[in-house]
């Protein structure tokens, strides 16, 4: 037994060695890992927060403002800045210079008199990322006035207003400030799903394509070390690195949320400590399937392209799953945390949201990549020990 120990720590040691030694790929990795989700993460927050900038005080370009002075006083109660609309405002609403203007119908006066509703329209571009919040903002105040306006006639008439809506709707939202968040701090659980792919790719499919191309791997298996401890050892090496890159990853997320000058938008994004060690518990049983599932699709490829295309498609599926779960109608089916990938974006998500993990959930998300990546080391186990594999059969 500690015979087969040695040699698989040996084994282990060697991989690690030659993944330091690339030092110019590790670095792009490391430097990738950490910088590149809390820079778009910044870019989200920074690009929210201009847009909350923006729907405050909202300037308003009127086409007939003298038509309604009732409406024009209202909305100036309500700080909106009344500008003059400039002679081309269709075409500079297309050009996305002016987010929207109002034109206030040239009957107006004459319509309300009669009883008639007034007509306003209001020309924007809602394609227009940039403009949304000014929409949203007028169509609101114009809802408002509207609501009210009616409610001054029906007094007028002597009927109270109540009459018109029988209906009284009290909400209670449940979100924390934390839960409210979430959906911004998404990227978080979703690069950390990620990181457990691509932090272990490039050195699995060195260790088993790359060797064999290098006809490095040969030298390897004619030692007395048996095909489980080679295999052992490279998927101990790889889950090393693998593991690195996780958690440098969400350092990277942890210490962007915690000292960046992030704007006020009204979301506490908290992921101090205790979220980072919650979400290192959760991807760790995954990281350790990712790296065994990759040395075996790795060892399977003929060539180093070969390997690379296939283990595209684990990619595909760890991309695509959370964006899946995340996008269902329906009630996630009991069954869904027992599954690798969702299992650990669920557990992800409720931590973002600010609640417990229980240990059994834990457990239970645990089960089935702790089996896959026994039934992955004993199947990459197999292919070393087949003369086969070095003749790239």
């Amino acid at each position: 037994m500690a015979g087969e120990l040695t040699r698989t720590g040996a084994i282990a040691r060697k991989e690690i060695v030659d993944s330091l030694r690339d030092r110019r790929t590790l670095m792009v990795m490391l430097v990738t890992a950490i910088a590149a989700g809390p820079l778009i993460l910044l870019l989200l927050v920074n690009f929210l927060g201009s847009q909350l900038d923006r729907s405050r005080p909202l300037r308003l370009p009127i086409v007939g403002a003298e038509r309604a002075p009732a409406l024009i006083a209202y909305l100036t109660r309500q700080q909106v800045e009344v500008l003059a609309p400039p002679q081309d405002f269709e075409a500079r609403v297309r050009a996305g210079e002016t987010d929207i203007v109002m034109l206030i119908d040239e009957n107006f006066a004459s319509d309300v008199a009669k009883g008639k509703p007034g007509v306003v329209q209001l020309v924007y571009d809602r394609s227009r990322d940039r403009a949304r919040a000014s929409i949203d903002q007028t169509e609101a105040l114009l809802r408002t006035y509207n609501r009210e306006w009616g409610q001054g006639r029906l007094l007028l008439r002597g009927i109270a207003p109540e009459v018109a809506n029988p209906l009284h709707v009290e909400v209670r939202d449940l979100a924390t400030a934390q839960s409210s968040g979430s959906f911004v701090l998404f990227m978080i659980a979703y690069y950390g799903l990620l990181a457990a792919v691509m932090g272990g790719m490039a050195a699995a499919i060195d260790t088993t394509a790359g060797e064999r191309e290098r006809q490095s791997l040969e030298p390897l298996l004619v030692t007395p070390a048996r095909p489980m401890e080679i295999a052992t050892g490279k998927w101990l090496a790889v889950s090393a690195l693998n593991g690195a890159v996780v958690f440098v990853t969400l350092l990277g997320f942890y210490l962007t949320l915690r000292f960046a000058p992030l704007p006020p938008i009204g979301i506490p994004f908290l992921f101090g400590a205790l979220e980072l060690g919650r979400f290192l518990i959760v991807l760790f049983p995954l990281t350790l399937l990712m790296s065994a599932v990759l040395l075996y699709i790795g060892a399977r490829g003929r060539t180093f392209k070969e390997a690379q295309a296939n283990v595209s498609l684990v990619m595909f599926v760890v991309t695509v799953a959370p964006i899946v779960q995340m996008m269902m109608q329906a009630r996630e089916p009991a069954w869904l945390p027992l599954v690798p990938i969702s299992g650990q974006y669920t557990l992800l998500s409720r931590a973002l949201r600010g609640e417990a993990l229980p240990a059994l959930a834990v457990a239970e998300s645990s089960v089935a990549p702790v089996l896959l990546t026994l039934l992955a080391l004993f199947a990459l186990s197999r292919l070393l020990s087949r003369e086969a594999l070095l003749a790239g059969r």
